[in-house]
């Protein structure tokens, strides 16, 4: 124990001592030399930022994505603590280095505004740029770029969150909107960035730039009208919400289930894999049906007969048809059985049903399909061969 306390005694002494033969054996003059326009103590700061920064950033961004995803995590799931921290650690590290980087660059500012080009633009004037200015509007330049990167996956985050929101409730058309209003706000944040950037960085007259794209934006709406016209069509849809997506929507003769929706035109895919790629334009503009929203599916039989049958014979087996489409789970009425388009030889009996949309658990449609043709089918033919139709049957 004694042992011990000696031990940390001589310890201390041994700091003391260093210390003392520091703050009074250094020459302190040497650190207010001047070299170069600048002071010895101002390359020792410049040095010691770089490297703090090198050794810190690390742990810096760590500590203010823990502190974001802590903030983040009194409106949302604690499980969206590790989902944030992925999303804004590098962001928030590229800000960090660039900042600290532009504060060690300032220590040697002198040095900076000493160093001068000159450009002769005509025989009477001449441009002169240093070097500081060049360095300050870099660093100006990577921080709107690494900010407006970092606003980007914030929105990435948010999105994220509303989305899995949206999935949990089951909210589909939430799910349809999300990614446009993602795609949007990204959108906007990198203008705002980048009119940000031309006005300080470069110098631009940002509103005289706004008045000429403004011009400018007619003749090129003009050219893409398509596109525009596409993209309104877009929120047209998601406002009015005649379908969302997993619905099966029938446009002219495509029939298929609404994948995704984009900016320009909407995603289709048929029942043998085909996608179809069709603009919003034309969901607008032409009559689309929703089949999801249906409570019944309607599906018809033609069987083509020979002239000759009685009228009593056709009813009975117009009757006959009926009673067995009836009795069939799950068809639903109305069942009719119609007589349509006389050809010189023959003329079609129609015969239409209804199924439950959606078919009970363990229906197959094709299956379901497959049954009643082969009941109709055997209808037709042992009446046929009872005499009651005459001829054949096709």
């Amino acid at each position: 124990m004694l042992s011990t306390y000696n031990f940390r005694l001589s310890t201390y002494n041994s700091l003391l001592t260093t210390m003392y033969y520091l703050l009074f054996t250094i020459d302190w003059d040497f650190f207010n030399k001047v070299y170069y326009n600048q002071k010895v103590s101002d390359y020792l700061l410049f040095v010691g930022i770089i490297i703090g920064t090198l050794v810190l950033k690390k742990p810096l961004a760590s500590w203010l994505t823990r502190m974001s995803s802590g903030l983040a995590a009194r409106y949302s799931y604690m499980k969206h603590k590790d989902t944030i921290r992925e999303m804004l650690f590098k962001p928030f590290e590229r800000l960090l280095q660039t900042v600290l980087f532009f504060v060690a660059t300032e220590q040697l500012a002198n040095i900076l505004d000493s160093v001068v080009f000159k450009r002769l633009v005509s025989t009477k004037q001449g441009v002169r740029i240093n070097l500081g200015d060049i360095t300050d509007h870099v660093f100006l330049f990577l921080f709107i770029v690494f900010f407006t990167q970092l606003v980007t996956h914030f929105i990435d985050f948010i999105y994220y969150l509303r989305m899995g929101k949206a999935q949990e409730e089951k909210n589909v058309s939430r799910e349809q909107m999300l990614p446009l209003i993602k795609e949007m706000s990204k959108l906007l944040a990198w203008i705002l960035g980048s009119f940000w950037a031309l006005g300080s960085v470069f110098h631009v007259n940002v509103p005289a730039l706004i008045t000429g794209l403004g011009i400018g934006g007619v003749a090129i709406a003009l050219a893409g009208k398509e596109t525009v016209e596409n993209f309104f069509a877009a929120f047209t849809i998601l406002s009015d919400k005649p379908f969302q997506a997993g619905d099966v929507i029938k446009l002219g003769e495509i029939e298929g289930v609404v994948e995704r929706m984009g900016f320009r035109s909407t995603r289709i895919r048929n029942a043998d894999g085909s996608a179809y790629i069709i603009p919003n334009q034309n969901l607008v503009s032409q009559n689309v049906i929703n089949l999801s929203t249906r409570s019944t599916r309607g599906m018809k039989v033609v069987a083509n007969i020979r002239y000759g049958i009685s009228h009593a014979a056709l009813e009975g087996l117009i009757g006959e048809i009926k009673e067995a489409l009836l009795k069939t789970p799950p068809v639903t009425e109305p069942v009719t059985a119609i007589v349509e388009n006389f050809d010189k030889e023959t003329f079609q009996l129609v015969v239409s049903y209804h199924l439950p949309h959606p078919l009970p658990e363990g229906k197959n449609l094709l299956a379901m399909k497959h049954e009643i043709n082969l009941k109709v089918f055997e209808i037709i033919t042992r009446q046929a061969k009872l005499g009651a139709l005459p001829g054949t049957i096709e």
